[in-house]
């Protein structure tokens, strides 16, 4: 997937990696979270179990001292001892400062005895007092001290925390309860103790829900807050937050000897992580708060270092990121103007025009014309010089022609010698110009090397849209009239009514070569080739048309408008499944096996997966590969030449052969020859049919054949028709002979009748 995503889409892949890496960001960040809270909440524990047993602790021995004075009452009794036990409080009270009176009350609440710093008659009855009245109750009720609500005693003008204790006689009942004072001030030292940093510790009375303690709202500072419980509503919250939180009410708390930890949002709607712990001896709720900002902000040095960090690498792997789709643009350039332009004169290319052609051809698009340049006698200097100074004159030309046009034209190379000139122009008088100023361009000498060459050049010229509102419409139009122009040589033609009826013929055949293979107009004819022996070594697959509209059409009329159009590589695969299909079964009745050669177009070998195709076919039909030939033209290698030898040297490792048919009359050169993987050279009919009279002809065919042998090639003749032509071909050493001195080309049927009777005899073909 990210190889995909780098070859596609190099920013794709970079956003993917940055959303990535700030998901992960996200998780780090909230894993660090999460330990942090968790190491909170066992601090929090930690922190409720220690302050339950240090106010445990300290609440038991201000409850020793109130069982000591209950010990000294009931032994003295109340009338009796009531200066001895005064002077005893007063005693302690200097022992500990901390104590801020005493005070003796009778079970319905009147007190009768207090310490000598206060008056019981000021002293209001506690069991009728609303603000002791509850823990009144409780310590006649318990066993055990009853912490009571903080107040605020005027005659020492300090906060009290109150503690009472029922004094019992040894049946039970209750002689006396006896309170005790302690000076909230000096009482809370030993909770601020437990108070650590961003926490909140507060102590509550149970049942009545007062505070007697909170570690940031010091009593003498927020008196109200100690004057009004817990509100109703704030304990239901608690209540449903514990339950949602830990599966248990504060009844369940009260039973247990569990910390509780709930997250509940405090007054001001901040989230709190909070801990109830109770202590059920002196009905006191012992709970921390902690502000989650507290969380959060001991985490931010964390994330902050973690966040530069990801900014630092997202920044580091930005610019990598950068660098590397500045060289993939460049190189993208690079590979785009390769593929799009000649290499050899760095022109725009024929894949150029065909991109190129929409800014041309649109819904009311201005007239243009199409110019199609030809060079004279090119393929004479070819042969003669060698294609080294084909291409340097190619390269000559290719500048001069830029030189004359201008700015506002599109110059493209076709292939070979031709060109394609595109101009915003379609006047005849101003196209007539241009084209003459070309041709005296052209036709200068120009030195390549010690040499001097004069060259001629042909033009044919066609209008848009009045000869064509299709690109190959236009370029046929100026082929014909360039084929015009080229038969006085050195001109230039326009395209003109003359040429409308075959441009019109041609026009029709290619709407119906468009169906003909749907309608079953098709069909395969073969041309036995021969060996030296007379024996046949194989058969030629070709391409024949019976349409139902037009008649007979024959091959040079219609395969090259098939390539023009783009029709050829579903006619090719025709030909080559049904060759495979037709010949396979052939060999099976007649129990023999020979070769069956088949032509491939420039186009088919365009095709996406050519070979793929091609070894595909090979396997469903089961020919045996090393019985197949591949025939395919010099005109193959004007462009892409490695590609193409790259294409042919795959198919050859699966055993198929290679013939380079029409050798002589096209691009080959000895340079060439020696890169390609191939097996056959097929010497051009044209060259045959002058075999016995031209001087010229018989020179190249000897010197083919001897190239030929010298670079390990079988040599084909094609078009050998008279014996005499066989008897010289045979004589110089040719391998395999083709021609209507054998056989014509024939369908299947007659093939194999053409087989049975040449088996039948030996040599029987000669």
């Amino acid at each position: 997937m990210l190889k995909y995503l780098f070859k596609k889409n190099l920013w794709t892949l970079f956003n993917t990696l940055a959303i990535i890496g700030f998901f992960l960001l996200l998780l780090i960040g909230y894993a660090q979270y999460r330990n942090s809270l968790e190491k909170f909440r066992t601090e929090l524990v930690y922190l409720s179990k220690a302050a339950q047993s240090t106010t445990l602790h300290y609440l038991m021995q201000q409850e020793m001292l109130l069982d000591l004075l209950g010990s000294e009452i009931t032994r003295s009794g109340r009338t009796v001892r009531r200066e001895h036990l005064q002077a005893l409080f007063d005693r302690l009270m200097k022992i500990n400062p901390a104590i801020a009176g005493f005070a003796i009350s009778d079970p319905d609440g009147n007190v009768y005895i207090v310490s000598s710093n206060n008056d019981p008659e000021k002293i209001p009855n506690l069991k009728q007092q609303p603000e002791s009245r509850q823990t009144f109750l409780e310590a006649l009720d318990s066993q055990y001290m009853v912490p009571g609500r903080v107040y605020y005693l005027n005659a020492i003008d300090t906060w009290i925390l109150p503690l009472r204790k029922a004094i019992r006689t040894q049946d039970g009942k209750v002689l006396a309860v006896i309170s005790i004072g302690l000076k909230l001030d000096d009482a809370i030292t030993i909770w601020k103790e437990q108070v650590k940093s961003n926490t909140i510790l507060s102590i509550v009375l149970d049942k009545s829900w007062y505070r007697i303690y909170q570690s940031d709202k010091p009593a003498s500072r927020y008196p109200r807050f100690y004057n009004r419980p817990l509100d109703t509503e704030r304990i239901d919250k608690i209540e449903e937050a514990l339950f949602r939180e830990n599966g248990m009410h504060l009844e369940d708390l009260r039973k247990s000897d569990r910390c509780a930890l709930i997250t509940f949002p405090s007054f001001l709607h901040e989230k709190e992580l909070i801990s109830w712990y109770y202590l059920p001896r002196y009905r006191l709720w012992i709970h921390y708060h902690l502000p989650f900002r507290h969380v959060v902000s001991e985490l931010l040095p964390a994330w902050r270092n973690i966040l530069i960090l990801y900014f630092i690498v997202l920044a580091i792997v930005f610019y990598l990121f950068r660098t590397i789709d500045t060289i993939e643009k460049k190189r993208t350039r690079e590979l785009l103007h390769q593929a799009l332009h000649d290499r050899l004169t760095d022109l725009p290319n024929r894949i150029f025009l065909q991109r190129a052609i929409r800014n041309w051809i649109y819904p009311d698009a201005p007239p243009f014309a199409i110019c199609f340049i030809d060079l004279d006698n090119f393929k004479n200097i070819n042969d003669r010089m060698g294609h080294h100074y084909g291409d340097l004159i190619l390269v000559e030309v290719a500048k001069r022609l830029k030189s004359t046009l201008s700015k506002n034209t599109l110059l493209i190379r076709h292939g070979g010698d031709e060109f394609i000139l595109l101009l915003p122009e379609c006047r005849q008088e101003s196209l007539a110009k241009i084209a003459g100023e070309i041709i005296e361009s052209v036709s200068k000498p120009m030195q390549i090397g010690k040499t001097v060459f004069t060259l001629g050049v042909s033009i044919g010229i066609s209008c848009y849209p009045d000869n064509g509102e299709e690109l190959f419409e236009l370029l046929s139009a100026a082929d014909i009239a360039m084929y015009t122009a080229k038969k006085r040589k050195n001109s230039f033609a326009f395209f003109s009514t003359e040429f409308k009826a075959l441009r019109d013929r041609n026009s029709i055949i290619e709407q119906e070569l468009r169906s003909a293979l749907e309608k079953e107009e098709f069909y395969v004819v073969y041309q036995p080739q021969i060996d030296r022996n007379g024996d046949l070594h194989g058969v030629e697959a070709l391409i024949r048309w019976e349409s139902k509209k037009l008649g007979n059409v024959p091959p040079d009329r219609f395969v090259q408008i098939a390539e023009e159009s783009g029709l050829m590589p579903k006619i090719g695969h025709f030909v080559l499944k049904k060759s495979l299909e037709e010949i396979g079964n052939l060999q099976k009745q007649c129990d023999i096996n020979f070769f069956v050669s088949i032509n491939v177009s420039i186009r088919q070998f365009h095709e996406n997966d050519f070979t793929g195709k091609l070894l595909e076919e090979i396997q469903e039909t089961g020919f045996d590969p090393s019985r197949i030939v591949i025939e395919i033209t010099e005109s193959l290698f004007i462009e892409e030449l490695e590609q193409i030898v790259r294409l042919l040297q795959e198919i050859k490792t699966k055993g198929v052969r290679i013939a380079l048919d029409d050798f002589g009359t096209g691009y080959s050169s000895l340079s060439l020859l020696k890169k390609l993987p191939i097996d056959e050279l097929k010497i051009d009919k044209s060259f045959i049919d002058t075999l016995l009279t031209e001087k010229e002809s018989e020179a190249m065919v000897n010197a083919i054949i001897t190239l030929g042998k010298n670079l390990g090639f079988d040599i084909v003749a094609e078009g050998v028709e008279e014996r005499r032509q066989y008897t010289w071909l045979v004589e110089k050493g040719c391998d395999l002979y083709q021609g209507y001195l054998f056989a014509k080309p024939m369908r299947i049927d007659k093939l194999m009748k053409f087989i049975e009777k040449s088996t039948s005899t030996t040599s029987n073909l000669l």
